[in-house]
Parts: C-alpha cells; sequence; structure tokens
C-alpha cells in the first residue's frame, strides 16, 4: 500500500537469475530484454536474485552476480535477495497449512524418480502417495520432511504475448509441488509467485525455457488468490555439443568474456546475435531503449559459439527451443 493508502500499480518487472554461477551469455540476453522491455514502456524493473539453492548457490555468487549486470550497464529500481524475505514465504505457507492443503512427503527423490513420469519441466511428476499426511499449524515447522502441496485447480488457459501456447492441466502435468523442501529451503515455484506478488509484478520477460512451467505457477497463483502477470518469453541462446544443441550454460564465463569485449563490445555481439543491431556493433544497454520492439527479435533460438580467439560467433538454430 502507499501512503495515502491506496494500492501501488501492479506495474512492475523482474528479472530473476538464480545465483548458482556467474553470469554467461544467456544470463546477459535475459537480463537485457527483461530491461529493454521495462525501460522502453517506461516501466520499472527490479532485480531478484534467487539464492535459496543451498546446495549450489556459494558465497560471493550474488554479489559477483550484481557486479556483472552493473558492469554490462544495467541498472535497477529496486533490488532484493530472496533469501531475506523467509518471513514472508513463511507466512504464505502458513496460509496454505490454515487451508489443511499441505502434507508432509516422505518420498525420496529415488522413489519419485523410479515412477518415471516426466513433467513438462524435466522435473518428475509426484503421484501425490504422501497426501494423508495433512500438517498443521502446530507441528509444520518442526517437520523434518520436505512438504508439498495438494494441488486442487483446473486446467490453466493461457498463451504469452508472443502468441506460445501455455495452457495445461498442471496437476496432471506436475502433480503436487514442492512448497518446502528436505533442507528448509523454500521451493522455486512457491517462492517465485509470492515474491511476484510482493513486487507487484505485472509483467513477467523470460527465456522459452522457462514456459513449461508456466501453468503451474499460474496454478499456485490461482490457489493463493493472486492475479496473473502478462508473459512474455525470448528466444535461447543455444550451444552445440555434438549433433545436440542446449541451452548456453557456463561453455564462457563473463571472466573469457572480458577477455574480448568490453562493456559496449559486448552489449553489441549479444543484442546483433537476437536482430537488434547490425553485426560489428557497439552499443550500451541504454542506446537501445530508444529502438526496441520486440518485433526485432529473433523468434527464432540462435546458435552461439565461444572461440577465445574472435569471440562469439553466431547461427540460427530454427526449430530447437530445449
Amino acid at each position: 500500500m502507499t501512503a495515502d493508502g491506496l494500492s501501488s500499480p501492479r506495474n512492475f518487472g523482474r528479472f530473476a537469475p538464480s545465483t548458482t554461477g556467474g553470469a554467461h551469455p544467456g544470463t546477459l540476453l535475459a537480463a537485457l530484454l527483461c530491461w529493454l522491455d521495462a525501460r522502453s514502456r517506461g516501466t520499472p524493473v527490479a532485480l531478484r536474485l534467487e539464492d535459496l539453492d543451498r546446495e549450489r548457490s556459494k558465497p560471493g555468487h550474488v554479489e559477483a552476480m550484481e557486479r556483472d549486470l552493473d558492469w554490462f550497464g544495467l541498472d535497477w529500481d529496486a533490488s532484493e535477495r530472496q533469501s531475506d524475505h523467509r518471513d514472508r514465504h513463511e507466512a504464505v505457507l502458513e496460509r496454505l497449512v490454515d487451508r489443511g492443503c499441505v502434507y508432509a512427503c516422505s518420498c525420496s527423490r529415488a522413489q519419485i524418480r523410479e515412477a518415471g513420469v516426466l513433467a513438462p519441466d524435466g522435473s518428475y511428476r509426484y503421484s501425490g502417495s504422501c497426501r494423508a499426511r495433512v500438517v498443521s499449524r502446530a507441528d509444520w515447522r518442526r517437520c523434518p520432511e520436505p512438504l508439498r502441496l495438494r494441488l486442487e485447480a483446473p486446467p490453466v488457459e493461457l498463451r504469452d504475448e508472443s502468441g506460445l501456447e501455455l495452457s495445461g492441466d498442471p496437476a496432471r502435468a506436475f502433480g503436487d509441488p514442492l512448497l518446502r523442501r528436505r533442507d528448509g529451503a523454500y521451493a522455486y515455484h512457491f517462492v517465485s509467485v509470492v515474491d511476484d506478488e510482493a513486487q507487484r509484478v505485472g509483467r513477467v520477460v523470460r527465456g522459452r525455457d522457462l514456459a513449461p512451467s508456466t501453468m503451474l505457477q499460474v496454478a499456485l497463483q490461482q490457489m493463493l488468490g493472486f492475479p496473473t502477470p502478462r508473459y512474455r518469453h525470448h528466444c535461447l541462446l543455444l550451444e552445440r555439443s555434438g549433433e545436440k544443441l542446449a541451452k548456453l550454460h557456463g561453455a564462457v564465463s563473463i571472466e573469457a568474456l572480458r577477455t574480448r569485449y568490453d562493456a559496449a563490445g559486448l552489449c553489441g555481439a549479444i543484442a546483433s546475435s537476437v536482430g537488434l543491431v547490425p553485426a560489428g556493433a557497439r552499443c550500451l544497454p541504454s542506446e537501445l531503449v530508444s529502438t526496441f520492439d520486440w518485433t526485432r527479435v529473433s523468434v527464432e533460438d540462435v546458435e552461439v559459439g565461444w572461440d577465445p580467439r574472435v569471440g562469439l560467433r553466431v547461427g540460427r538454430a530454427p526449430g530447437h527451443a530445449d
């Protein structure tokens, strides 16, 4: 709420990288497109550092991500770390506990995997075999086992702004989602939905690899009584491994990139890879705002290779979105 008691507008965009490693070209493309989308509309955009994965988010990763995005030329209207908002996540989880739809799950990862049913995002669908083990307000905090939500949501009917089909039956596709993991960390989909609501996010711009999980996040929004943001999913940078194209992750670090590029050179290389500027252009993100339009961004995924002698090498990867 604002000082005058009125609800603040739900107009924030957000870039929400997982801090499980350093920035790479795919991170920078996603950050750039999210930032340009907001700046070209004159709407605010937040940086949300998703640092809840205790196994993979190591000391220094958060600071490195902030530093790399700043060096690249991106600024934010708000910035937060998910780990600073555990009380927020606990409060929403307790609301679900009070509704009697949270239960403790004793199934191991191996048992769930052995069921052999893949969810759309590549995880394994949970069968709901522990549904009878409902937790109460008196005992859920002390429970040492993972907590799951008894997902009771209708099929989702949704397309994103690019026309990408996001519809589906989340309960059938994913089963009951995790809310809190065995190590006490809150689960990705749950906290993403909670934090989007807390930050008044009305627009989500992100890579197409995250599209399959949108129906699950929409189902969580519905169960919590939250409005659904507008979505846009964009192309990915892919790398070739043998005959297969896969999402570009850690093949080249930002430290390696900085041996070949300054910020304007790297921004130009990444922007040109998706069609925003001509090949060889040098530019900073702020110089792209006035001409930004989604019709200029590649619909197809982009194959990118790294050669330390010449930098990023770009080609098209039609028909691949994995």
